[in-house]
C-alpha cells in the first residue's frame, strides 16, 4: 500500500472541509456540554461558558445555579478536553504508525501499547499497588507500556536496524503474550473496581483537570515532533529504498517517530484506558479528502479523531438510560462497520490506485 497513490477529491474540497470540521469540532464539544445524567440545556451551557470568560463575565454576569456551573467545569469540561486530547493522539499516532509500517491496518496499539499498559494496570490492581496514591495505576500503565514498545524495538534491531516486518510481528506476538497474561490475572479473580473495570474498557469519565495538565506538555511535545518529521515521514511510507535516495537517515527517522508515538499514546492511554478504533480508522477518514501527505494528514486526522471521540462519549452516555457504558465499546461498535466500509472502497479501487 503506497498512501501517496490515494485518490482524493481534489484540491477544491480542502479549505471547506477543513473549515467545516473546525466548526463542527467547537459544536459537538459546546453540545456534548449538555449531555449526561443531568441535561443542560445549551442556553445554559453558553452561559457558563459565557462567565468563565474574564473580559466577557465582567460585562455581563449570569445568575447560573451553582450546581449547573460545578457539573460543567469540573465534570464535562475536562471530558471534552481529554477527548480532544485522546481523540487526536491517538488519530496522529494511527497515521504514523500506517505510514512507517506501510500498513493501512495497522494502528498505534499493534507495536505492544495498549497490552503493555493494560498489564501494567491489572497487575497494579492484582497486587495492590498504591505507593503513587492515586495516579498509581495510571503511571504504572505508561511505564510498562513504554517499556513494552522498547522490548520490542530491540528484539527487532538486528544489524544496524529494524525492519518494519519484524517491529510488526514482534509487537503482535508480544501483544498477545501480555493479553495472555492479563487474561490470566483476570480470570484468577481479581476484584476490580468500577474505574479500574471502566478503564480496561476504555473510558474518559473521570478523567481530571490534573491528568489533562500533565498529559498537554507531552502531547504537545511529540506532536511537534512529529509535524516536523512529516516529509521525512513522507518518505518512508514510499518505501526505504526511496528514502534513503532523497537522504533520509531511515533507522534514525523511524526509531525517533516509534519512540514519540509511543511516548504520546503511552501517555493518554494511561489515563483513558484503551479505546479502539480511533487511530484505525480516523487516518483514512482524513486521507479521503487530502490525499497520501502527512503535512494535511496529520493535523486532520487530529480534528477528525477529536470529534469521533467526542461523539462516542456522547453515545456513551445516552445509549443506556441512566447508565454510563466505557467508551471503547461505543467506538468498536461505530468502529467495525466503518472500517469495513473503507476496506470495501479499497478493493474497489476507488479508495487507493
Amino acid at each position: 500500500m503506497v498512501f501517496s497513490d490515494i485518490r482524493y477529491h481534489g484540491k477544491a474540497l480542502r479549505v471547506p472541509v477543513a473549515v467545516s470540521s473546525i466548526v463542527l469540532l467547537i459544536l459537538v464539544s459546546i453540545v456534548s456540554l449538555g449531555i449526561g445524567s443531568i441535561s443542560i440545556s445549551i442556553r445554559r451551557t453558553g452561559e457558563i461558558i459565557w462567565d468563565q470568560i474574564p473580559f466577557l463575565s465582567s460585562i455581563h454576569h449570569f445568575a447560573v445555579p451553582e450546581s449547573d456551573y460545578l457539573i460543567i467545569t469540573e465534570l464535562r469540561e475536562p471530558q471534552i478536553v481529554g477527548a480532544i486530547i485522546v481523540g487526536s493522539t491517538l488519530a496522529v499516532g494511527g497515521s504514523v504508525v500506517q505510514s512507517i509500517f506501510r500498513n493501512p491496518i495497522t494502528e498505534p496499539y499493534i507495536i505492544g501499547i495498549s497490552s503493555g499498559a493494560a498489564l501494567g494496570a491489572v497487575l497494579s490492581i492484582a497486587l495492590s499497588l498504591s505507593f503513587l496514591g492515586y495516579y498509581t495505576l495510571e503511571i504504572n500503565a505508561f511505564l510498562f507500556s513504554t517499556i513494552t514498545v522498547a522490548i520490542v524495538y530491540l528484539i527487532s534491531y538486528r544489524h544496524g536496524r529494524a525492519p518494519p516486518t519484524f517491529l510488526l510481528l514482534i509487537g503482535i506476538s508480544l501483544s498477545f503474550f501480555s493479553s495472555s497474561i492479563v487474561s490470566f490475572i483476570i480470570f484468577s479473580d481479581v476484584n476490580l473496581a468500577g474505574s479500574e473495570y471502566f478503564w480496561l474498557l476504555g473510558s474518559i469519565e473521570t478523567i481530571s483537570w490534573s491528568e489533562i495538565i500533565a498529559l498537554i506538555p507531552i502531547v504537545l511535545f511529540s506532536s511537534i515532533g512529529i509535524y516536523l518529521l512529516r516529509n521525512e515521514l513522507d518518505a518512508l511510507q514510499m518505501g526505504d529504498e526511496h528514502a534513503h535516495s532523497i537522504g533520509v537517515n531511515v533507522e534514525r527517522t523511524r526509531a525517533i517517530l516509534i519512540a514519540l508515538v509511543t511516548l504520546s499514546t503511552s501517555a493518554v492511554v494511561s489515563v483513558s484506558g484503551l479505546i479502539g478504533f480511533v487511530g484505525l480508522i480516523m487516518p483514512h477518514v482524513s486521507r479521503l479528502v487530502y490525499g497520501g501527505s502527512n503535512r494535511y494528514v496529520i493535523p486532520t486526522s487530529a480534528v477528525f479523531g477529536s470529534i469521533f471521540l467526542m461523539a462516542a462519549n456522547d453515545i456513551s452516555k445516552v445509549i443506556i438510560h441512566g447508565e454510563v457504558i466505557p467508551i471503547g465499546i461505543v467506538t468498536g461498535i461505530i468502529g467495525v462497520p466503518v472500517f469495513i466500509y473503507l476496506l470495501g472502497k479499497m478493493a474497489k479501487g476507488s479508495y487507493v490506485q
